[in-house]
C-alpha cells in the first residue's frame, strides 16, 4: 500500500477528503467527534486517553495510506472526518466520545480514562448547540435536546430551560451554565478540568465524569422562593392589637421534608402566632405553633409557580 503523506502546520481538521487509513503523526490533542471514524480508532504512545468507547485488544499493524505529519498542534476529526481507520501516533491527549468509532485501542498510553455505555444521543444533528475547537463560545434559549462540546477553552450557556436536556461535553477547560426552571438535566463530561453549573430551579438527573478535576456544580434550590410571607412582614401587617398571623422561615438545620420525607435543598417551616401586638411588635402572645408543619421545594404550592414574581406567588396563593 502506498503512503501519501500530507504536511501541515497548525492544526488540522479531517473532514473525509483523504484517503484512508489515516495516521496523525506527533499532534498535541486529538479529538475525535461522534460518528468521526468509519473504521478502528488506534492509539499509539498517547499520554493520555479519554473515552466513551469499549476498550478493544492490542492493536494489530495498520498501513496508512495518508500520513498527516508536519509542524501540528491540535487534531480534529469532524462527523464522517475518516472513511476508514485511524491511526494517532505520539499525541498528548486523544478524547474520544461516544459512537465515534467502530472500535478504539491503545499502545503504550501512560493514562487511559474510559467508561462504556454513556447514555447520549449519538447524532450530533440532533442538540441545539455543538461547538468545536478552541475557545468557542454559545448562548441558547429555550433548548429541546441539549449541546454537546468538543475541544478546549469553550463557553455556553443555556437559558430558559424547561424541558429535559443532555449536555456532552468532551475534551479540557470548558465552563457549562444551565439555567432554567422544571427540568432535569443529564451531565455527562469526558476530559479534565471542565466545569458544568446547573441552575437553582433544575435537577441533575444523571451525571458521569469520566477524566480528573471536572466539576458539576448542583445550586440548590433558592428556600426564599418557598417563603409567601416572612416574619418581619407578617408582624408588620399585624399593626395594633390583637391578631393571629401566619409566616414561614428557612429550616436550616433540616436535610429531610417531614411532610413528603423527600431530601431536599429548601426546607420551611410554617409558624402561626396569636399576639397582642404594638407597632408590629407582639407584646403579649396567647398562642403559637409548638410543632410547625414543613414543607420543601418537592411538596410546596410555591414550587409550582416559580416563573411568577414574588408578589404575584402571594397574591396567588391568599
Amino acid at each position: 500500500m502506498s503512503d501519501s503523506a500530507t504536511t501541515y502546520s497548525g492544526d488540522v481538521t479531517l473532514t473525509g477528503s483523504l484517503d484512508a487509513p489515516i495516521e496523525i503523526r506527533d499532534p498535541d490533542d486529538v479529538f475525535i467527534q461522534m460518528e468521526g471514524v468509519d473504521g478502528d480508532l488506534i492509539a499509539s504512545n498517547p499520554e493520555n486517553v479519554f473515552t466513551h468507547l469499549s476498550l478493544g485488544d492490542a492493536p494489530s499493524a495498520i498501513d496508512a495510506e495518508t500520513t498527516v505529519r508536519g509542524d501540528l498542534e491540535d487534531g480534529y476529526v469532524r462527523n464522517g472526518g475518516v472513511a476508514g481507520d485511524l491511526i494517532v501516533t505520539d499525541a498528548e491527549d486523544v478524547f474520544v466520545p461516544v459512537h465515534a468509532a467502530r472500535t478504539v485501542s491503545t499502545d503504550g498510553a501512560e493514562n487511559t480514562y474510559s467508561a462504556a455505555e454513556i447514555d447520549v444521543p449519538t447524532d450530533t444533528r440532533v442538540y441545539d448547540s455543538t461547538t468545536t475547537g478552541w475557545r468557542q463560545s454559545d448562548a441558547i434559549e429555550d433548548p429541546e435536546t441539549g449541546v454537546y462540546v468538543t475541544g478546549a477553552h469553550h463557553t455556553v450557556e443555556i437559558d430558559r430551560t424547561s424541558t429535559d436536556i443532555d449536555v456532552y461535553v468532551v475534551g479540557y477547560g470548558h465552563e457549562v451554565t444551565v439555567t432554567g426552571r422544571d427540568a432535569d438535566i443529564n451531565v455527562v463530561i469526558l476530559g479534565y478540568e471542565n466545569t458544568v453549573r446547573v441552575g437553582q430551579r433544575l435537577s441533575v438527573d444523571d451525571r458521569t465524569t469520566t477524566g480528573f478535576d471536572n466539576e458539576i456544580i448542583d445550586d440548590p434550590y433558592p428556600v426564599e422562593d418557598l417563603i409567601e410571607t416572612t416574619k418581619d412582614e407578617a408582624f408588620d401587617a399585624a399593626g395594633f392589637g390583637r391578631s393571629k398571623v401566619t409566616y414561614q422561615v428557612p429550616a436550616t438545620d433540616e436535610q429531610w421534608c417531614q411532610n413528603c420525607g423527600e431530601a431536599a435543598d429548601a426546607i420551611i417551616e410554617r409558624h402561626q402566632l396569636d399576639a397582642w401586638f404594638l407597632f408590629g411588635r407582639p407584646v403579649r402572645v396567647y398562642g403559637k405553633s409548638m410543632n410547625p408543619a414543613m414543607e420543601c421545594e418537592h411538596c410546596s404550592m410555591n414550587t409550582v409557580a416559580t416563573e411568577l414574581s414574588e408578589t404575584e406567588r402571594k397574591n396567588l396563593l391568599r
